[in-house]
């Protein structure tokens, strides 16, 4: 019976081909990787929009940055990582209003990530927002 040895020159022999392969085995693994559906975390940026005109933001949102988590296949969440979508706020009938609830829907998606991303879950789940009213003239003083 022969023992196996395990010797550098026979570890190094071949070594340019047994490279070639470690790297083909790493291809493989990404790119079925990239096409397995997949869920991820990713911090979204929060944007209002002042619909009432009887009011204007006067600070920026609290939060100003939100987790959203996002679904799709591994490599559509990569890119959309990369093309930083944001949560659109849009702010209509205020009244006492102060802090307004985020939705998944609110998540705006670039072109090319709609219909194969989707926003899941928001958190936090609320916004508060620092709201004045805008001044409006004295109409009495005028003659």
């Amino acid at each position: 019976m022969t023992r196996f040895r395990l010797s550098p020159r026979r570890v190094l022999r071949n070594w340019q081909l047994k490279l070639a392969a470690l790297a083909l085995a790493v291809l493989l693994w990404v790119l079925v990787r990239a096409e397995q559906p997949t869920e991820q975390w990713m911090q979204v940026r929060v944007e209002t929009q002042m619909l009432d005109p009887a009011y204007t933001l006067a600070a920026p949102p609290t939060p100003q940055v939100v987790q959203v988590r996002f679904a799709g296949k591994w490599r559509e969440i990569g890119e959309l990582a990369l093309e930083k979508p944001v949560l659109v706020l849009h702010v209509r009938n205020v009244g006492r209003q102060r802090t307004f609830v985020l939705e998944p829907a609110m998540v705006r998606l670039p072109d090319g990530a709609r219909g194969r991303v989707s926003a899941l879950d928001v958190r936090p789940g609320l916004v508060r927002l620092a709201l004045q009213p805008v001044p409006t003239p004295d109409t009495s003083s005028a003659r």
